[in-house]
């Protein structure tokens, strides 16, 4: 048994079943990747996929999360939890394991989900490097991926991300460029204003690979562009500030925080979206932000 995630013999048996009659499913979207696994770790509760793309230079771990009562005849959204560093964990926690001790996958129903990167993710697709793809890693090999092998409902509404940081920042960009595919997404603590002249802060440089590139991943930018995809309805939740709050330089504005400045840019463009400014924790998975965050994207889901 999984701590935590009751699944069956017999389930991950039917999973791998699944995976050999499906699997064909995601091939078309990314003809060379290799997919291996899952392999179960018992401590974290999770199955673990590889996965080796053109879109990265290495192969990269693939997490898995499943409620407990996992039933292959249902129907599941799915959550991607977005990281803020390559691999899985590290300095600022592990997002998975935090969905897991507040038990969002069984209260919620959700398959959860969290890739890892060899290089520091910010969700976007290099200019030059054919494998420093995160956007691309995303929408053609991990969303494929998931919905060949698991039970999902393989829409938008289906689709989650979360994100803190530039995950947060991640998550908002894979939405607002990608409507179609991702149905929701929130942010905490995220860096949602950046200007172009901080495009060399934080390996946003090494990500984009040039300015012009980082142009069309500008959340900024996005809010003007991609208005019209957001006003009937909520799909955007932004949430509090601790390490981009009131401070210096080009990435701030007077005494904002990046989710205030975000929040007056979203109502000016007159996108519907969740805002809650007071979740001011430290700047980790485990502080305490992930229970609202997660609170507010299935109140979106939940919403007429």
């Amino acid at each position: 048994m999984l701590m935590n995630t009751t699944i069956s013999r017999y389930s991950i048996c039917l999973l791998a079943t699944l995976t050999a009659t499906q699997c064909c499913a995601a091939e078309p979207a990314a003809p060379r990747a290799k997919i291996d696994g899952p392999i179960r770790d018992e401590d974290k509760g999770v199955l673990r996929w590889t996965v080796t793309s053109q879109f990265q230079h290495g192969p990269n771990d693939v997490e898995v999360l499943l409620p407990e009562k996992f039933d292959l005849g249902r129907k599941y959204r799915v959550l991607y939890v977005l990281p803020v560093e390559p691999g899985i964990g590290g300095r600022y926690g592990d997002g998975l394991q935090e969905i897991r001790k507040i038990d969002a996958h069984n209260r919620h129903g959700l398959i959860c989900v969290a890739p890892a990167f060899d290089a520091v993710p910010w969700f976007m697709d290099h200019a030059t490097d054919a494998k420093m793809r995160h956007e691309s890693y995303m929408l053609r090999v991990v969303v494929p991926m998931i919905e060949s092998r698991y039970p999902t409902l393989g829409t938008a509404d289906g689709r989650l991300l979360l994100g803190f940081s530039k995950s947060g920042w991640g998550a908002f960009t894979l939405l607002l460029r990608n409507p179609d595919v991702f149905g929701y997404a929130a942010a905490w603590d995220s860096p949602m204003m950046l200007q172009e002249p901080d495009w060399r802060q934080f390996g946003i440089d090494r990500a984009a690979g040039t300015v012009e590139n980082f142009r069309k991943y500008q959340p900024a930018a996005l809010f003007q562009s991609q208005a019209k995809h957001f006003r009937d309805r909520t799909q955007l939740a932004l949430l509090g500030h601790k390490s981009f709050g009131p401070g210096g330089g080009s990435a701030y504005r007077d005494e904002h925080t990046h989710t205030r400045w975000a929040h007056e840019e979203m109502q000016s463009q007159r996108i519907s979206h969740a805002y809650n400014n007071e979740v001011k924790v430290a700047h980790a998975w485990h502080t305490g932000w992930v229970e609202p965050a997660v609170n507010g994207l299935m109140k979106m889901v939940a919403a007429p």
